[in-house]
């Protein structure tokens, strides 16, 4: 039987507990660049008494209902887990007996130390999700991002290391701010990126077009972490930085597709997309034609 790669308990040695049948991964031959995450099955019945977890888990149900028990000493708390509802616990081996009944099919997104490191190294408060525990919450930014890496992962990842890395940054950031055991506050860089900062990321972005530009590399070209740079670089641009790469590769391609015959597959390969669909599909959202049209009237 195949198993993922995220662990969803172990025991005291560290052993992995199976509690679930898994389905897929986003290791293996993808390109994901974010957090891992897994499709996983529950059910019908289980429970955990003595068990942890290796780093910070989040739980989204996507499909079937499910009853959670939750033990803190003496009392018994019960939830319901339904699609749209995730649990969140956090990394170590102090968690709260568990059971459940109900089948169900769950994407549990792993937040590893070393990943939060990488995303979040300039911001110490950031870099340990310190959470609370959270049971079968409804939180409808936190799934949307979630089910977000779920898409590009079963695309392909069409969209490239930036927006993997996005992604993850953003969960780390929400589940941060609502979810924190940490009263500190967040400690902040200045309001706006410099318009030297600007020309700087924008001359890198144009100069690597035809790369797979990730979002650390992007921060540290004006020495900020990967989640302020994103802040700081929508409010000075208007956009996401992966929204902006996107853009800056199809203006590219117009103006190529303006004064040559390249071939449409060349140029997808040339501006660091995926392959040939994700370039076509893409310039038809952006310019309301496809590739071919758009050369053929120029």
């Amino acid at each position: 039987m195949q198993h993922g790669c995220v662990a969803l308990a172990v025991d005291k040695h560290h052993r992995p507990i199976e509690i679930s049948t898994f389905r897929w991964s986003s290791g293996g031959e993808t390109a994901w660049a974010g957090f891992p995450i897994e499709s996983h099955v529950l059910g019908p019945r289980g429970q955990l008494g003595e068990f942890g977890i290796d780093h910070a888990l989040l739980g989204l149900c996507v499909g079937g209902v499910g009853k959670i028990q939750i033990r803190d000493w003496k009392a018994v708390r019960r939830v319901t887990s339904l699609p749209g509802r995730f649990s969140l616990l956090g990394q170590g081996f102090e968690q709260k007996p568990v059971a459940w009944s109900g089948t169900r099919e769950m994407l549990f997104v792993a937040i590893g130390a070393e990943q939060l490191e990488r995303f979040m190294s300039q911001d110490p408060d950031l870099a340990c999700l310190n959470v609370e525990p959270q049971y079968a919450v409804s939180d409808p930014h936190v799934v949307a991002l979630v089910l977000n890496m779920r898409d590009e992962i079963q695309a392909g990842c069409p969209t490239g290391q930036l927006y993997g890395e996005a992604l993850s940054v953003a969960v780390t950031a929400r589940l941060r701010t609502r979810y924190s055991r940490d009263t500190t506050p967040v400690r902040r860089y200045g309001l706006a990126l410099s318009p030297m900062q600007v020309r700087r990321v924008r001359e890198y972005i144009q100069t690597n077009l035809a790369s797979n530009i990730g979002l650390v590399e992007l921060a540290d070209q004006v020495n900020l972490s990967p989640h302020y740079f994103s802040m700081l670089f929508k409010h000075a641009l208007g956009v996401p930085p992966h929204h902006y790469v996107l853009r800056e590769r199809i203006h590219e391609a117009q103006r190529q597709l303006a004064v040559g015959r390249i071939s449409i597959s060349e140029l997808a390969l040339n501006l660091g997309f995926s392959d040939q669909s994700h370039f076509s599909q893409a310039f038809r959202k952006m310019t309301g034609t496809t590739p071919k049209r758009y050369q053929s009237t120029c």
